[in-house]
């Protein structure tokens, strides 16, 4: 099964039902911490993912950078600066329009690299890092696995699931949630779930279109 166009379209779509069915729930466990709003604004974001992609463009680099830029612009604050960056990160390593198992998950390392230069939080620190690390990190774990794409998207929201749950029991180190001190602990960080539900989705659009 090759990555394409289609393909991302698919994924983003999924990602956006599953999304806008969690917003309020992404919203409250945000509110425990934050501003309440990370559930409109990974909304926004997404949204501004799947219309992008759907313009007129088939280069898949092209794509997936204006993607980035497009999320960029859809609302201020780090959901979408983060969001943006990852794409626009992955559109560095699309090197065709139809990409392999290997080349793919190169891509998704290669968004992750670009996050990772817009934000010093690491896996501990009770943001959506907590997710999203070590989900690219078991991606990148299968490379020579010789795992289809869907079984490897499964495992890598494993890996977010775990990361996101992992952060109910964390002290928060960045953002409002930071100012909060021990209030900070014993709530799930919307971002880290936001992730995960992301990575579910892509993982059963992967599954339906195998």
């Amino acid at each position: 099964m090759k990555f394409t166009k289609h393909l991302l379209q698919q994924m983003l779509s999924t990602a956006l039902d599953a999304i806008m069915s969690n917003v309020e729930e992404l919203n409250r466990l945000d509110a425990a911490t934050g501003d309440g709003d990370h559930g409109t604004a990974i909304l926004t974001a997404i949204k501004a993912a799947v219309n992008s992609s759907q313009k007129d463009e088939n280069n898949l680099a092209k794509i997936l950078e204006t993607i980035g830029w497009d999320v960029m612009a859809s609302a201020s604050g780090s959901t979408s600066t983060l969001t943006g960056s990852f794409f626009i990160g992955m559109s560095n390593a699309a090197k065709s329009d139809e990409l392999d198992v290997s080349e793919t998950i190169e891509m998704f390392k290669s968004g992750l690299a670009n996050v990772r230069m817009s934000t010093k939080a690491a896996v501990g620190d009770k943001t959506l890092m907590d997710a999203l690390i070590p989900a690219i990190e078991t991606m990148e774990s299968q490379k020579n696995s010789n795992k289809s794409l869907a079984e490897i998207f499964q495992l890598t929201y494993n890996a977010a699931k775990k990361g996101a749950d992992s952060t109910k029991d964390l002290l928060a180190k960045f953002g409002r949630a930071k100012n909060i001190g021990e209030r900070s602990r014993g709530n799930l960080d919307a971002g880290a779930v936001s992730i995960a539900l992301i990575y579910k989705a892509y993982a059963d659009a992967i599954q339906k279109n195998e």
